[in-house]
C-alpha cells in the first residue's frame, strides 16, 4: 500500500505492519493520524521486560514511529517520493509502565511545520524536531525528542 493524502488510521497501521513487521509483533495500533497529531497505542504483553513492565526499547520504538508518522504525513503531502529518516533522538524514562501505553505527538507550532516544509520545497532537504510523550492513563511515563530529516 502506498501513502495517500486521506490515509486512515487503519491504513497507516497496515502500512507500518507491512513495512516495519516488528510493529505488528509489538501490538502497535494507530488511534489517530492527522497532519497535526498522531497517537499510537502498544499492548503491554508483547513488550514486557523481566520486571513485568514495558521494555525501554519498545517504548523508544513506539515513540520513534509515532514521531516519524507525523512527519511522514506532512512531508508526503508536499512530495510523495520524499525519503524520511530519523537523525538523532533522546528519551527520558520517567516511570515504569505496567499497562498498555500510548505515544502521542503533534505539531503545536504551525510556523515550525511550515518552515520545515518550505525548506524542503526550496532545497530538497529539511530537518524538524518532534517531541513525543508516552502516557499511561493521564501520567507521562516517557519523554522523547527526535530530529527527522526529509530528503529527495
Amino acid at each position: 500500500m502506498d501513502w495517500h493524502a486521506d490515509m486512515s488510521e487503519k491504513e497507516l497501521e497496515e502500512f507500518l505492519h507491512n513495512g516495519i513487521p516488528m510493529t505488528k509483533q509489538m501490538g502497535f495500533s494507530v488511534k489517530e493520524f492527522t497532519p497535526r497529531k498522531v497517537r499510537i497505542e502498544a499492548k503491554l504483553e508483547p513488550n514486557l521486560n523481566n520486571h513485568s513492565t514495558a521494555f525501554g526499547g519498545s517504548i523508544n520504538s513506539l515513540m520513534t514511529i509515532c514521531g516519524w508518522s507525523l512527519v511522514f504525513n506532512n512531508i508526503k503531502r508536499v512530495d510523495p517520493d520524499a525519503n524520511l529518516v530519523i537523525q538523532k533522538s533522546s528519551i527520558e524514562y520517567k516511570k515504569p509502565i505496567a499497562d498498555d501505553f500510548t505515544a502521542e505527538c503533534e505539531f503545536t507550532d504551525e510556523a515550525d511545520r511550515d518552515r520545515f516544509l518550505e525548506t524542503y520545497k526550496r532545497i530538497g532537504k529539511a530537518r524538524v524536531e518532534i517531541k513525543v510523550l508516552v502516557k499511561t492513563g493521564e501520567e507521562t511515563a516517557a519523554d522523547f525528542r527526535g530530529y527527522f530529516v526529509a530528503f529527495r
